[in-house]
């Protein structure tokens, strides 16, 4: 797979799915480059409800809103990027 990601220097911004069905996605990424952040990659993808537990598994028992935060990731699409 062919990616710009450089995997260095770098954090994870995830544009969550009721923001992209509200349209203000571009919103979010224009407030991150008026920051001056770089984003190295990006990428819009739906997530598995299996996958976001695993990604959110430290959070489990921690968070309060964990079960929320699961069902609301695998609700639609949501947005990686790598910003610099």
């Amino acid at each position: 797979m062919n990616t710009t990601a450089q995997l260095n220097n770098c954090s994870l911004c995830i544009i969550k799915p009721h923001i992209i069905k509200e349209g203000k996605a571009g919103q979010v990424i224009d407030m991150i480059l008026q920051a001056g952040f770089e984003i190295a990659a990006l990428e819009m993808f739906y997530l598995s409800r299996p996958v976001i537990e695993e990604f959110y598994d430290v959070y489990k028992g921690v968070l309060p809103e964990y079960l929320p935060v699961i069902e609301h990731l695998s609700n639609g699409p949501s947005i990686a990027l790598e910003i610099r």
